[in-house]
């Protein structure tokens, strides 16, 4: 069963991983329970389910509107996630004119799977040389995907 988990895992993950021009092999290194390395194969025909372009289109029509930021990490894959970032604080109205006061835009969040790339402590080889060598560490990040209404929240006084 653990494998199993292991195995969808990894494969959420590889949704999110970018087009690439080649096809890449990484190791990803397991610490607990056991120590154990796992080949993953990173499929550059995996595409995106959602095109940037349908998106953008989206984030414009809506009463909460948003624009889409590079959030960049040289040390993570993907390295590049966009981010929403909400445009307004008050929801517009429905005839365009301003914003409606009496609701809140607030942001819509998701976790993704992501690995990060931490270098491990190595003796010295053969020749007395320090060889850097990086290992993958699967974790997550909460990303913002767009932007919503809600009503204010009201906390009645006593």
């Amino acid at each position: 069963l653990l494998q199993l988990t292991r195995a969808f895992l990894l494969l959420g993950f590889v949704s999110v991983i970018p087009v690439a021009s080649k096809k890449r092999i990484i190791s990803v290194h397991q610490i607990r329970p056991r120590s154990k390395t796992m080949q993953l194969a990173l499929d550059p025909s995996v595409k995106s389910y959602l095109s940037h372009t349908s998106a953008s289109n989206i984030a414009n029509l809506s009463l909460s509107p948003w624009t889409y930021i590079d959030s960049y990490n040289s040390s993570r894959l993907p390295q590049k996630i966009l981010q929403a970032n909400c445009s307004t604080f008050g929801c517009l109205n429905l005839q365009g004119r301003g914003e409606d006061a009496t609701l809140q835009v607030k942001p819509i969040k998701y976790q993704v799977l992501v690995l990060y790339r931490v270098e491990e402590k190595q003796n010295n080889n053969k020749k007395g040389k320090k060889q850097n060598k990086y290992i993958f560490m699967l974790g997550t990040e909460e990303i913002t995907v767009g932007c919503t209404c809600v009503r204010p929240t009201v906390i009645p006084q006593e």
